[in-house]
């Protein structure tokens, strides 16, 4: 298994999307978080308050979305470029690969939560500054922990995403459709269904403010529980259906 996972990890190093994908993260986020600022949205009164601070920092779990994406990829691409014959040549045991690809996922989102969570602080001490307000360093500890998380999950989300829906394209358009639009429409029909979603989920796990949220730790167990759902719903129909 742990070759696998190096195989997996070794193929993400080894191409330039993911890095521009990182690197696209940081500049959005610092494009959102700054523009808030600048705009007014975040003044430095409201700056001031604890829902200003997990506002601003609740930006570095908004871009994991380009996390899920990558993670979409990293099966779904197998299937676009026809590598995934090769694969399964070279592990016939197909729950094998899929679990050390959601495996390389986590890893892979790790160190992009990590990237952005750097990010993120570094723009929040140069902005609180700039407007002489000072940042509560718990809000900015528990935030940053969830972002991570946050990133890791949709990442791995991503993975099994990718390996259900097969069609790369179909895979990032269906899940920002979901995530951006279908979620949010649910949740104003269904008011007391949608803190169990997964976005919404992921919302209170990177400590943003909001109603009808879980708690920080209930909204990761939820993002978490889904992500295992998909995980193992990609093994079992990897192993069913034909390649092609």
């Amino acid at each position: 298994m742990n070759a696998l996972v190096r195989a997996e990890l070794l193929k993400l190093t080894t191409v330039r999307t993911p890095r521009w994908v990182l690197l696209a993260q940081v500049v959005l986020l610092a494009m959102a978080a700054s523009g808030a600022v600048v705009s007014g949205v975040l003044s430095p009164e409201r700056m001031a308050t604890q829902a200003g601070m997990r506002t601003f920092l609740a930006h570095g779990g908004v871009v994991a979305i380009l996390s899920l994406a990558i993670g979409i990829t990293m099966s779904a691409g197998e299937y676009r470029h026809g590598t995934v014959v090769d694969t399964f040549l070279t592990t016939p045991r197909r729950s094998r690969v899929v679990v050390a690809k959601l495996v390389a996922g986590a890893l892979a989102g790790l160190v992009a939560g990590v990237v952005v969570a750097v990010a993120v602080v570094g723009l929040a001490v140069a902005w609180y500054q700039a407007k002489g307000v000072t940042l509560d360093w718990t809000v900015v500890a528990r935030s940053t922990a969830g972002v991570i998380v946050w990133q890791a999950l949709y990442a791995v989300l991503g993975v099994a995403v990718g390996a259900m829906v097969r069609a790369q394209t179909a895979a990032v358009v269906g899940a920002v459709a979901w995530l951006f639009v279908a979620e949010g429409a649910l949740s104003q029909l269904l008011s007391s269904v949608g803190r169990w979603l997964p976005a919404t989920a992921a919302s209170a796990l990177g400590y943003a403010p909001g109603t009808g949220y879980l708690p920080q730790a209930g909204g990761g167990a939820v993002l978490a529980g889904w992500t295992v759902l998909a995980g193992l719903a990609a093994v079992v129909l990897t192993r069913r259906r034909d390649v092609a």
